[in-house]
């Protein structure tokens, strides 16, 4: 009887340190493939550049979290107040002072309409090769039944185009511009 219960403990106790050891060498695995889909994305957002720096960010635009510098200029990782949460946003911008992509990475805004700021390719595409002269409802329309959030991307935008051209943030670049 004591051997028809060992040989099964046994086994459910291999198993579980053959499993904890896979989980343990399989971490560095999804951290170096996270580390390389960020640089990819990274890339994409700053066409040509294909190193980039972490810079510590010391100004005062509360918007910028972190900046990665590149050969041609920055990728900015910004975080706004938006309509129901915050909305965390990865911006290109050229050593020109020239968007040269953007992505929502993170939002929690209303479904169906400030949430379609995710999805909607025409809304943010209206921000690509600007220079930080964007203003909705002006020249960039906002999402239908999404003022808020659509004033808080272009914030950010603006944000991050100030930290590359040296604008003055209090000239209305991080302000909501009502």
């Amino acid at each position: 009887m004591k051997k028809s219960v060992f040989l099964p403990v046994v086994t459910i106790f291999a198993f579980a340190a053959l499993l904890l050891g896979l989980s343990f060498g399989l971490q560095g695995v999804g951290k170096a493939r996270a580390q390389s889909e960020h640089l990819r994305l990274l890339q994409t957002l700053l066409p040509d550049s294909k190193n980039f720096t972490v810079e510590e960010y010391t100004g005062d635009d509360a918007n910028i979290c972190s900046v990665h510098k590149g050969e041609n200029g920055y990728v900015i990782e910004t975080v706004t107040n938006g309509y129901a949460d915050d909305i965390r946003m990865l911006i290109g911008v050229s050593n020109k002072g020239t968007v040269t992509g953007l992505v929502v990475m993170e939002m929690n805004e209303t479904f169906g309409l400030g949430a379609e700021a995710l999805t909607n390719h025409r809304f943010l595409a209206q921000f690509l090769n600007t220079s930080g002269d964007t203003e909705i409802g002006t020249n960039v329309d906002a999402l239908s039944g999404a003022t808020v959030t659509s004033k808080a991307i272009n914030r950010s935008i603006l944000s991050a185009v100030a930290f590359v051209t040296g604008a003055d943030v209090d000239s209305g670049a991080t302000s909501w511009g009502e």
